[in-house]
C-alpha cells in the first residue's frame, strides 16, 4: 500500500521560525562507493551518496537485526541519519534479517520510501525491490538493490537499481569532544532555558535567546507561543552528559514529561554567542 506524505517544515525545539545549517560531515570511517540511479517519470537522477547504519530493534522482532540503507542526493550529516529529508530526492531501504517468514533467519526488506524530486512529497510502500547483499556488517554493507519493473504511483513512475559499498554509520556518535559532568556552558544554558520557559516570563525567555529571535516572541501571540514552549519542554531536568564540537553540543537529559519520568536528547546551536536549543527528541 502506498503512502503520500507532504511536505513540511523541520519541528525545532524553540517553536522560532530559524532555520539552523549544518556543513555535511562524513559517516564512519572508510571508502563509500555507489553506483546506478533513480529514475523518476523518465529523468535519471543520481544519487551518490549512500549511508547505512543498524537500528535498536528489529521490525517483526525487536531482537531481529535491522538496518536502513539510504541513497539520497546530497551529503547527509551522520547525525541527521535517520530524519526526514525535505530538500533533497532520496530512496530509503528498511532490512532486517527475521525467521518471520521461514524455518531460518534470512534478510527481508519491510520498508521503502522515496521522494523523486526535491519539491515533490514522499512515496512510501508499493512493491519492495530485490537484495543481493554480498556483506552485512558488523563494519560494512555492500550488494545491489534494485526494482526489477518499473513502478507507478498515481502520476508518477520510478524504477532504481544502485550497486554499493558503504561502512556503518552512527546516529548516534558523539559531536566533537566530550562535555564536562552536567554538560559544561551548553548544559547550563539548557538548564538556564528551561527555567526561563517554565517560569513562564516572557523578558527572562527573551534575555536566554539571541536579539533576533527574542523579537519572534514578541505580538498578540507571546502567550500561546510560551504556553507551547512550556509543553514541549522537560521539567526536573538532569543533564547526564554529553559533546560538543564548539557549534553543536549534544546533551543527554533526564527530566519529566507530562508528569512521566523521560529521557532524551537536545540538540543545541551556538547562534550570536549563546546557546540556544533546536531539537529534542523524547
Amino acid at each position: 500500500m502506498f503512502q503520500r506524505r507532504s511536505i513540511g517544515p523541520r519541528v525545532v525545539l524553540v517553536v522560532l521560525a530559524v532555520v539552523v545549517g549544518s556543513a555535511p560531515t562524513a559517516g564512519a570511517e572508510g571508502e563509500t562507493s555507489v553506483s546506478g540511479t533513480l529514475t523518476a517519470n523518465g529523468s535519471s537522477i543520481k544519487l551518490p551518496f549512500v549511508y547505512v547504519w543498524a537500528l535498536e530493534k528489529g521490525f517483526y522482532d525487536d531482537n531481529d537485526p535491522a538496518w536502513k540503507i539510504l541513497f539520497v542526493e546530497r551529503a547527509v550529516p551522520e547525525r541527521e541519519l535517520g530524519e526526514m529529508i525535505w530538500d533533497a530526492a532520496f530512496v530509503e531501504i528498511g532490512i532486517t534479517r527475521t525467521a518471520e517468514f521461514g524455518e531460518g533467519p534470512e534478510l527481508q526488506v519491510y520498508s521503502q520510501n522515496l521522494r523523486l524530486a526535491a519539491d515533490a512529497g514522499n512515496i512510501s510502500g508499493g512493491t519492495y525491490p530485490n537484495l543481493e547483499l554480498e556483506s552485512t556488517g558488523p563494519e560494512r554493507f555492500a550488494g545491489r538493490v534494485f526494482l526489477p519493473e518499473p513502478q507507478e504511483f498515481f502520476d508518477d513512475t520510478f524504477q532504481y537499481d544502485f550497486t554499493f559499498s558503504a561502512p556503518l554509520s552512527n546516529p548516534e556518535a558523539p559531536i566533537g569532544d566530550t562535555l564536562p559532568a552536567g554538560g559544561g556552558e551548553p548544559g547550563a544554558a539548557y538548564l538556564e532555558w528551561v527555567a526561563a520557559v517554565h517560569s513562564g516570563d516572557l523578558a527572562r525567555i527573551k534575555a536566554v535567546v539571541p536579539d533576533e529571535l527574542a523579537a519572534q516572541l514578541d505580538g498578540e501571540d507571546a502567550t500561546s507561543a510560551i504556553e507551547l514552549l512550556a509543553a514541549m519542554t522537560p521539567t526536573d531536568v538532569t543533564v547526564l552528559g554529553g559533546s560538543s564540537d564548539g557549534q553543536t553540543a549534544v546533551l543527554e537529559v533526564e527530566g519529566a514529561m507530562d508528569g512521566e519520568k523521560a529521557r532524551g536528547e537536545v540538540t543545541l546551536e551556538k547562534m550570536g554567542g549563546i546557546w540556544v536549543a533546536t531539537k529534542s527528541s523524547w
